[in-house]
């Protein structure tokens, strides 16, 4: 949001600590999150490995956001994937997913990706769509994510049917509806030349 002021910032930011104190938003996040790291990674728990993607979810960000963001994850060393959530209506799907990820000296972010899964149900892969980018992203164990500059193993759209059919199974399974919020709501901040992140524990 460009000219925001101070009084809209802060009143933005209630907003979302209000949103994210919902049992059913939290809840509804975690199990995304959930969800996309088992489409994407094959895993269903465990600690994170080197060079994995870290996966979260949030609300949507602003340009001045996604820039913080961008700037945590330089910090970070690894890739990132963001789930985006409508402020107003977090126990709803998402609206959007994106990757944040270094390019030689710069931070790229691909700001509109899609789920797309193969006729066989393997591993899903990442599609960045609405750009100059033709390719898509790959999960590969114990390395960054690839992106593959060569045209999908498959039909785009089909894909697309089938990475939502297997996500709205994985959010019906028992596995994932026990999955019932607790998690933490992190807001990156620009405090003059550094980053801050305020953690707060959301509701179980």
């Amino acid at each position: 949001m460009k000219n925001e002021t101070e009084e809209m910032l802060k009143a933005r930011h209630a907003l979302q600590e209000l949103s994210a104190s919902d049992p059913a938003v939290s809840s509804n996040m975690l199990r995304y999150v959930a969800a996309y790291r088992i489409m994407l990674t094959g895993r269903r728990r465990g600690e994170q490995r080197q060079h994995d993607p870290r996966i979260s979810g949030g609300f949507v960000l602003t340009h001045g956001e996604e820039a913080l963001c961008a700037a945590a994850d330089r910090l970070n060393g690894t890739d990132s994937i963001y789930i985006a959530f409508d402020v107003d209506d977090g126990a709803a799907p998402p609206v959007a997913a994106g990757i944040f990820r270094r390019e030689g000296e710069q931070m790229m972010v691909y700001g509109d990706c899609r789920l797309w899964s193969p006729a066989d149900d393997g591993r899903s892969l990442l599609v960045p769509v609405g750009g100059k980018y033709v390719g898509y992203f790959a999960h590969r164990p114990g390395k960054p994510l690839k992106f593959v500059d060569a045209a999908l193993p498959g039909d785009f759209s089909a894909g697309c049917r089938r990475a939502n059919a297997r996500m709205q199974r994985l959010l019906a399974s028992d596995e994932l509806r026990e999955r019932n919020g607790g998690g933490y709501l992190n807001i990156v901040r620009n405090d003059g030349p550094g980053i801050s992140v305020k953690v707060t524990r959301v509701a179980a």
